[in-house]
């Protein structure tokens, strides 16, 4: 399983380092582990993340709205049944 840091996952998402950072913040999309020098990492499970909560603004919703969807037990079958509507 790969590993990166937090410009290198910015750039696979093609989004910036600042954007992470306040994903982190805003606790919507937390790096997998935190190394012994404090660097975050992430993996290729947290680029999937990254890439729906962009197709999930592009669609209009908002930050919290997605954050609330991704916390959901069942947050596959909603995102499911929206992505079908």
């Amino acid at each position: 399983m790969s590993t990166y840091t937090t410009g290198e996952f910015a750039k696979l998402g093609g989004v910036s380092i600042r954007t992470i950072q306040y994903y982190d913040q805003k606790g919507i999309l937390n790096p997998t582990t935190i190394s012994d020098g404090g660097r975050r990492l992430y993996t290729d499970k947290e680029l999937k993340t990254l890439r729906l909560i962009l197709l999930l603004k592009s669609m209009g919703l908002s930050l919290t709205t997605i954050k609330d969807l991704l916390s959901e037990d069942n947050s596959t079958q909603v995102l499911s049944l929206m992505l079908k509507e």
